[in-house]
């Protein structure tokens, strides 16, 4: 009987050592592996070996959760099969040359918390299904060549901590619906091309701490109003645009 249960046992284990993620998130990997010259990252994947071995690919039980191929020479664009992925809780693919727009499929990853961009040579406006994402903590798109304007939907990032979109081309205005961030700690939205007021009420935010709005157009506030928080960094910041 003992023999029966360590064969068991063992036999569990070892179909354990060998089992793999889907079918569909492994594609997916090796579709952005193939979209972005993955032959010439600076760490590159062995596609014949295990994808818990791939470099920047985090798995658990089966499932692919974080993925950060930060700094290694991706060039390309990012594939809608990026979508495919649902199971992300982190993404990260800061200083690299990504090109092209976010594709709509970001709206797939329901479990993201964490979106990184910065640094690479993205366009054209966020997609609409990005304001799908409610568990999104972190979305930094720092130093890119994004534009459009900012959605009313942005109230629907309610667990949203960090917005951080330095150094676009984003216009239009700034949602008032931004009030509704209330978990929001930090907001910048520094050298972009934004108009119109800023709405009132962004300094009564009780978890804000930080805020950059230098280098856009935003209107002088007639009745005066200012930022008076001392943790602010909105003095400077809106001086530079009246």
């Amino acid at each position: 009987m003992k023999s029966i249960i360590t064969f068991i046992a063992v036999a569990f284990l070892s179909l354990n050592a060998v089992a793999e993620v889907n079918s569909s998130q492994k594609q997916a990997l090796i579709d952005l592996y193939n979209a972005t010259n993955g032959a010439e990252w600076n760490k590159t994947w062995d596609l014949n070996a295990d994808v818990s071995t791939w470099y920047g690919v985090r798995v658990v039980n089966n499932t692919v959760v974080g993925l950060n191929l930060s700094m290694n020479n991706l060039n390309g664009k990012l594939p809608e099969s990026l979508g495919n992925l649902e199971s992300l809780v982190t993404l990260e693919m800061f200083f690299n040359k990504l090109q092209g727009t976010i594709p709509s499929s970001i709206g797939n990853l329901k479990n993201l918390k964490v979106l990184v961009l910065n640094g690479n040579h993205l366009e054209g406006e966020l997609p609409e299904s990005i304001y799908q994402l409610n568990k999104l903590e972190q979305l930094m798109l720092t130093s890119n060549n994004l534009s459009g304007a900012l959605s009313d939907k942005l109230s629907n990032l309610a667990s949203l901590q960090v917005l951080n979109l330095f150094d676009n081309n984003i216009g239009g205005q700034l949602p008032v619906e931004v009030l509704k961030l209330q978990n929001l700690k930090e907001l910048n939205l520094s050298n972009n091309e934004m108009y119109g007021a800023i709405p009132q009420g962004l300094d009564a935010m009780a978890n804000l701490a930080t805020i950059a709005l230098a280098d856009n157009n935003f209107e002088k506030d007639t009745d005066g109003y200012a930022f008076n928080n001392s943790t602010f960094e909105t003095k400077a910041s809106i001086a530079s645009n009246e």
